[in-house]
């Protein structure tokens, strides 16, 4: 995979020239400093620290060497991306694209339903109930080594807590798009027959041939989109989660049904991971004081007694 490779060029351009057998921790440390230095992201470094890992551990199944020295690595505090939410004009601009019927589906039920970008990709046609209206969220889709090979795959997953696995009502827009993408991909099953959807899955945002689609494929053609749409491109899949969340909160729904909706364990949790989303409960409160006694300039609005 593409994304792969190029956390495999940045390891074999400083350290390649070391053998596998001599590699220490402070090595591999270097190399992750280097890329903090370079702007790089704790996320981007995680995932070459755990391409590196991987290719140490073939070698410890060898017999060649101990100990996994990239597992020992720390990673140093990278620059974190400030995660943002979309405007309404900026939603509009999007949705007004001449989306496929895939895009369409995926992007409503993204922005109206507030699902983790795991928990899409995850989403199984037998978690969604048309006749209710409902959407069941239980599993979510994650890239992991295969532990014979090494190599990434797609796995559906529980989910890990109680409050994570919850029933979202969908709103219209949402019905309209599942039940159009469901038509597309019948057309699909009977054109393919066995071929499609070989493991039985049963997922709602498949490839054409009904397969789990990898979260990077997703996240390079969203950009594209929101580039098409003139928002711009430094977006991600999971700021969509964020607008979620923006729009809830700013049509005054209380943090604890948003925090019901999105699956945390309780409030809190939501405040500080969308504390730039949440609309300031303090300065709320002193927009309704104002309205309820008026401007302070001037003698009118409620007068207090004594």
């Amino acid at each position: 995979m593409q994304q792969n490779q190029l956390h495999a060029d940045r390891i074999i351009a400083k350290l390649g020239k070391i053998k596998v057998a001599r590699l220490t921790v402070t090595q591999v440390e270097r190399l992750l400093e280097g890329m903090a230095a370079g702007g790089y992201a704790a996320d981007t470094m995680g995932r070459t620290r755990s391409l590196l890992r991987l290719a140490i551990r073939r070698a410890q199944r060898d017999g060649r060497i101990l100990r996994n020295v990239a597992e020992l690595a720390e990673i140093p505090a990278g620059p974190r991306r400030q995660s943002k939410s979309m405007t309404l004009p900026q939603i509009r601009a999007l949705l007004s694209l001449k989306l496929n019927t895939w895009w369409r589906a995926y992007i409503v039920t993204a922005l109206m339903c507030g699902l983790r970008p795991g928990e899409l990709l995850g989403l199984r046609w037998e978690d969604v109930d048309f006749r209710a209206g409902v959407i069941r969220v239980r599993k979510c889709l994650k890239a992991l080594p295969d532990p014979e090979t090494g190599k990434r795959r797609l796995v559906l997953e529980e989910l890990k807590t109680e409050r994570s696995r919850r029933t979202i009502r969908m709103p219209r827009h949402v019905v309209t798009g599942l039940q159009a993408l469901r038509r597309d991909q019948a057309a699909k099953r009977l054109q393919l027959g066995e071929l499609y959807d070989v493991r039985g899955l049963g997922i709602v945002f498949c490839d054409d041939a009904g397969a789990p689609r990898w979260p990077q494929d997703v996240r390079k053609y969203f950009i594209i989109l929101c580039d098409r749409a003139g928002i711009g491109k430094n977006w991600t899949p999971r700021e969509q989660r964020h607008t979620f969340v923006s729009v809830l909160s700013a049509s005054g729904v209380s943090i604890e049904d948003i925090a019901d909706a999105v699956g945390h364990v309780n409030s809190t949790v939501t405040k500080t991971t969308y504390r730039h989303q949440i609309v300031d409960e303090v300065t709320a409160v002193a927009t309704a004081m104002d309205a309820i006694f008026g401007d302070a300039s001037s003698s009118k609005g409620v007068r207090l007694p004594g």
